[in-house]
C-alpha cells in the first residue's frame, strides 16, 4: 500500500474509533436515563456503530494496515481518548441528575460537531480521490463515495436536532418541578449549551495530512 493510500486510510480507521467510542458513550448514558429519552440516545449510539462498521468494510476492501501515521493519529486521539473517560465516569455514576444530564447532552452535542468536521475535511480533501482510485476497481466514482460521508454528516446533524429537543424537555420537566421553589432555571438558552465543551476540539488537517 503506498504512502498516500495508507495515510487516507488510517484516517477512516480514526473515524471509526472514534464512532466506536461514541457508541460505547450513547449506550451507557441511555442506561442512566428513563424513557422515552433513553430511547432517542440508544438509537444515537447504533447509528454510530452503523458508521464505525461501514468505515470498517471499507478498510477491509482495500486491506488498510494496523500501522497508524502519527500525523494522523494526534489529531483523533485526544477527542477519542476524552470521549472514552467520559464514558467510564458516567459508568460509575448511580442518579444522573437534571444537571448532569444537560451537561452530558451539551458534551454529546458537541461530539457530533466534531464527527461531521472530521467527515468534512475528509471529503474536501485529496485523501478521498486517494481511497476512491482503489475502489475504482469495482467502478466506483468519486461523486458516489463522497455520499457515504455526507449521509454520515446529516446523520450527526440530526442528531444533534434531537440531543437539543432532549434538553428542551429536560428543562421544561424541570421547570415544572421548580416552578414554586425557584425563579430561575438553568440552561434557559439552547445556544449556550453547545459552547465551552470539555472535550477536546478536532481540528483535523486532513488536506495537510493525508
Amino acid at each position: 500500500m503506498n504512502d498516500k493510500l495508507q495515510e487516507s486510510a488510517q484516517y477512516l480507521k480514526c473515524c471509526s474509533d472514534l464512532e466506536t467510542e461514541a457508541f460505547k458513550l450513547y449506550e451507557t448514558f441511555s442506561k442512566k436515563i428513563n424513557q422515552p429519552e433513553s430511547c432517542f440516545v440508544l438509537g444515537f449510539a447504533y447509528d454510530s456503530l452503523k458508521c464505525s462498521k461501514i468505515i470498517q468494510g471499507l478498510l477491509d476492501y482495500v486491506e488498510a494496515p494496523e500501522s497508524e501515521k502519527p500525523n494522523v493519529k494526534k489529531n483523533f486521539a485526544e477527542l477519542t481518548n476524552g470521549v472514552a473517560d467520559l464514558n467510564k465516569k458516567i459508568a460509575k455514576i448511580n442518579n444522573v441528575d437534571y444537571e448532569l444530564s444537560c451537561e452530558i447532552l451539551k458534551e454529546l452535542s458537541n461530539l457530533e460537531d466534531q464527527l461531521t468536521e472530521a467527515y468534512s475535511n475528509y471529503i474536501q480533501s485529496p485523501a478521498i480521490k486517494t481511497l476512491v482510485e482503489e475502489f475504482s476497481k469495482m467502478t466506483a466514482n468519486l461523486t458516489n463515495f463522497k455520499k457515504i460521508f455526507e449521509g454520515f454528516m446529516e446523520q450527526k446533524q440530526k442528531h444533534k436536532e434531537n440531543i437539543l429537543d432532549v434538553l428542551c424537555f429536560f428543562e421544561t420537566r424541570e421547570t415544572e418541578r421548580l416552578r414554586r421553589a425557584t425563579p430561575v432555571v438553568k440552561y434557559q438558552n439552547p445556544n449556550a449549551w453547545v459552547l465551552g465543551s470539555t472535550l477536546h476540539n478536532l481540528n483535523t488537517p486532513a488536506q495537510e495530512s493525508t
